[in-house]
């Protein structure tokens, strides 16, 4: 689970901006983890703004940090893994901070770098509850290895460390190594820290796109096939069961002259899954494909597959704009799901369902939310947890933001469009 993050000069974050997940209220407890040491972070974190506001930014941001540390390169001249700086500060380093928990321990990682170079990184974590360091790097230059230093708590040998040390280049981190040598086994340390972040760490929307195999994989497990068929049939789609096939398509190689050519030109084959649905309505039934369903359909078996791991596993998802397809009563009832059934997971999502704010889950738990907007001159992004604003627990979270005294609302002008006339 994520603590803590900031970010400064990426994408359209200027200055740094902080968002922490922490719960300030015991009335949260239900919604939020025990971390240890009197600390619990909130399971639910959500991201309110106007178009533009940079709401799909801040998980970009939390994306990228953990791409950093995951992803290595295997060329020295390979850019660092990142999206562009705040416009104006191409020339200026990018610098991010998360705080985050794997395995129920606390990690603490800054990294400063630039398109070119890891300027500068460091980990600490608290094995016992207690700081160490967990290990540290500088740059040095263009041709020299970084200067990288490992804490004692690691138990690392000296050969281990020599060959972290040899394979860090420039325009990677020292944890992402892990990827691409074999070392001894006192590495162990690292390889969990590692492994949390394959299995538990997702990127943004990293289960749009891959539906049918997604169905493909539930198919074959008995107990995960058992919930997707229960909460389709909790969302009223008529769906009582489901099964795909892998079938085998011939498409035309493009390098033909006139579309008449298509059919009578060299073929190539690939083989695909294909989904199939069994739907009932009244004593009818019939079968309809994963095409032929509607984008909310899919939108929602997309969001069951992050509810499943959720729910059976502590897991991190960044979902953009989670309310496209859904209506918003179906909206509310995934999330109700999420916080109560799932034990470690953290949902952190941006949406335009401004009805949630009207809702117990949101309007009683104002940590939850966050607020996104842009500043008008310097058009760089900010974000505000709702709880700062010390909004009286009496007066309606939905009417203080849809009548802008929260601000993150579009400014929009008159809807009167003057035009000049059409002259002859």
């Amino acid at each position: 689970m994520i603590r803590e993050f900031w970010a400064e000069n990426f994408l359209s974050i200027k200055e740094r901006q902080t968002v922490n997940f922490e719960t300030k209220s015991k009335d949260d407890e239900w919604a939020s983890v025990d971390v240890g040491g009197d600390k619990r972070i909130n399971k639910l974190a959500v991201i309110y703004g106007a178009n533009a506001s940079g709401k799909s930014n801040l998980l970009l941001a939390i994306q990228n940090v953990f791409e950093l540390l995951f992803y290595s390169q295997a060329k020295r001249a390979a850019l660092v893994r990142t999206k562009r700086t705040f416009a104006s500060m191409p020339e200026e380093p990018t610098r991010m901070y998360v705080s985050f928990y794997a395995d129920g321990v606390r990690y603490d990682y800054f990294v400063t770098f630039t398109r070119k170079h890891i300027l500068q990184e460091n980990m600490d974590w608290y094995p016992n509850g207690a700081k160490a360091l967990f290990y540290k790097r500088s740059f040095v230059s263009d041709e020299s290895q970084a200067e990288v230093k490992f804490g004692d708590s690691l138990s690392m040998s000296a050969d281990t460390k020599k060959v972290f040390q040899q394979n860090t280049l420039n325009n990677h981190t020292v944890l992402s190594t892990f990827d691409k040598i074999s070392v001894e086994n006192d590495a162990v340390r690292i390889a969990n820290l590692y492994t949390w972040m394959a299995v538990y760490m997702h990127e943004v929307n990293i289960q749009q796109g891959m539906l049918e195999d997604i169905l493909k994989s539930v198919e074959n497990d008995k107990k995960r096939k058992d919930f997707f068929l229960a909460l389709l049939r909790k969302a009223d789609f008529n769906i009582v069961d489901f099964y795909t096939e892998t079938v085998t398509e011939s498409h035309p190689i493009r390098q033909l002259t006139t579309p008449d050519d298509v059919n009578d030109g060299p073929m190539y084959l690939i083989e695909r899954t294909k989904a199939y649905f069994k739907c009932a309505a009244g004593d009818d039934e019939f079968i309809l494909s994963l095409d032929e369903q509607s984008q909310g359909t899919k939108k929602f078996l997309s969001n069951l597959a992050c509810l499943y791991s959720a729910i059976t596993g502590n897991h991190v998802f960044l979902l953009d704009e989670i309310d496209s397809e859904l209506h918003d009563d179906l909206l509310l009832y995934f999330l109700d799901s999420f916080v109560l059934n799932s034990k470690k997971s953290q949902l952190i999502f941006t949406t335009h369902e401004t009805s949630l704010l009207d809702e117990d889950l949101l309007n009683t738990h104002r940590g939850f939310v966050f607020l996104a907007e842009k500043d008008r001159e310097g058009a760089y992004s900010k974000y505000t947890r709702v709880d700062e604003f010390g909004l009286h627990k009496n007066l309606s979270l939905y009417n203080a933001y849809k009548t802008g005294r929260l601000g993150a609302v579009p400014q929009l002008g008159s809807p009167i469009i003057y035009m000049d006339d059409d002259e002859d």
